[in-house]
């Protein structure tokens, strides 16, 4: 029985998300949590056998052991030529994924490629790169795309026998408007040499990828044979944006012609018979691609994703207004939002309202919490919002919803000065995020959207006579000197809304 409650032990172990939540709660549950069987299982559950020695690697003497890397390769984890090269680059590197590597381990998983006949000199990415297209982007598989075919058997040996397959992509980190989520993106960028510190494939490196499987899908199916499966979601995006940019080409020669709807699907199922996906994400990002060719192959775009996902356009162009809408992206002009309102069937406001909800657009807290909270930015990006505002005016209850966003992140903005009036911006906020706050607030005042009973409790906690000042005849008591309209002066582009493509539902 006691075997059986430690069995039934780490099968829970292996779906649990981060550990160290069993390893404070007692003894049994440390002694899973330290048991490298466990530990193996955790890995391959969660990285897959592709991934899971480079990531039981990168986690360090604390968690790797000689018995954890026994279990793996008893589980078939993927060790590959490419792997060992890769560790012998980076070992005695300050600061590398390896460098908090016991020697001992490292031993171990040197003389495991030396018993397979891995241990060369050289780099099977750079390898790969020769064999497949020696060009630097995802556009010029059409320049040269018999170079792969003659070099196949080499890059069939190359992943059957080798069993080369790229280290894992960076993960992406959840977007906030804080100096510490940006310090992580710069960091994420010093990360492109070659071979990054942090282990990760590069993307430059995953491009290499992508184009080979654009050039040759059944890639795919020898990557699966030796148990790559993660192969479509590591490279997803960057091989669908690269089948659009071939058959859309940015610069198209003077031979090119647009290719109809029924060339646009066939390419797409091409890649979606292997395991690639058309999602949400995918369709979004094709359509904000193509921003400035949208009267040329907009409609072309969106009657292709229909005939694949079987969904109305309707269906289609929410969902990519929703990823539209997404707080890191800024929109230099708004012909992707107008181009997706026009396809959506139902009133505007329904289908706004909607996109809103999704990102929780409103008060979150109480005139008590909002003090305590570390972090209050705007819930979607503020070009939304503008274009929201000059759309449908100030009095329409979306554009109400927004400002309730826009009037707690402002007021946030205050209490924190308050807190430290040393300061011009409060502590973790970016400037960016500051001034896109500051100056949407000042929009939506000047274009005096109404004010509502429920802002008076919150607008009793603020000083900054710029946000008081709109409501200063509501608000007795109090002497200001603000006048609107407001100066912006907070810097800050913004696009234009071109009335004329709007259309009425």
């Amino acid at each position: 029985m006691q075997s059986l409650y430690y069995e039934l032990r780490i099968i829970i172990f292996k779906y649990v998300d981060t550990p160290i939540s069993l390893i404070l709660t007692d003894r049994k549950w440390y002694a899973i949590t330290q048991d490298p069987y466990a530990r193996a299982e955790w890995l391959i559950y969660k990285y897959g056998k592709t991934h899971a020695i480079f990531h039981a690697v990168r986690l360090g003497s604390d968690f790797i052991t000689v018995g954890l890397v026994r279990n793996l390769l008893v589980r078939n984890a993927i060790i590959s030529r490419y792997f060992i090269q890769r560790l012998l680059m980076s070992i005695g590197s300050e600061g590398s994924w390896t460098s908090n590597l016991p020697s001992p381990i490292f031993t171990q998983l040197i003389i495991e490629g030396y018993n397979r006949d891995l241990v060369v000199k050289g780099n099977d990415m750079e390898l790969f790169h020769y064999l497949s297209d020696p060009a630097d982007t995802l556009t010029s598989i059409n320049d040269d795309p018999q170079k792969l075919f003659q070099n196949l058997s080499d890059i069939k040996d190359l992943i059957l026998n080798k069993k080369f397959v790229p280290f894992p992509p960076r993960p992406k980190f959840i977007y906030e408007d804080t100096i510490e989520y940006h310090i992580q993106l710069i960091q994420d960028r010093s990360q492109e040499d070659y071979p990054p510190k942090d282990g990760y494939e590069n993307s430059r490196q995953l491009n290499v990828i992508a184009r080979a499987i654009l050039i040759y899908p059944d890639l795919v199916y020898m990557w699966k044979e030796i148990g790559y499966y993660e192969i479509c979601s590591d490279v997803n995006d960057l091989v669908m944006q690269g089948a659009f940019l071939t058959l859309f080409p940015p610069t198209p020669p003077t031979n090119w012609i647009i290719p109809d709807i029924d060339s646009v699907v066939t390419r797409l199922r091409q890649l979606l018979a292997v395991g690639f996906q058309l999602t949400e994400t995918v369709m979004e990002a094709a359509f904000q691609l193509f921003e400035h060719r949208l009267d040329e192959i907009g409609d072309l775009l969106m009657d292709s994703f229909q005939n694949i996902r079987k969904e109305p356009k309707s269906v289609i162009a929410c969902s990519c207004l929703i990823q539209a809408a997404k707080p890191e992206r800024e929109h230099k002009k708004f012909d992707l939002l107008e181009f997706l309102i026009n396809k959506i069937v139902q009133p505007a406001e329904t289908a706004l309202k909607y996109v809103l909800n999704y990102y929780n657009v409103a008060f979150k807290y109480d005139a008590n919490s909002i003090k305590l909270s570390k972090m209050r930015s705007l819930s979607v990006n503020s070009s939304f919002y503008d274009w929201v505002l000059k759309e449908y005016g100030p009095n329409s209850r979306i554009t109400q919803q927004c400002f309730d966003d826009i009037l707690e992140s402002r007021i946030w903005i205050d209490l924190k000065l308050q807190e430290n009036p040393e300061r011009d911006i409060p502590e973790h906020l970016t400037l960016q995020a500051f001034n896109s706050i500051c100056s949407i607030y000042q929009k939506y005042c000047n274009d005096k959207v109404p004010f509502k009973a429920n802002y008076f409790p919150y607008l009793k906690l603020v000083k900054n006579e710029e946000i008081i000042g709109r409501f200063s005849k509501i608000l007795s008591g109090l002497e200001l000197n603000i006048k609107l309209p407001y100066d912006i002066n907070y810097e800050y582009n913004r696009s234009e809304v071109n009335n004329n493509q709007i259309m009425t539902n």
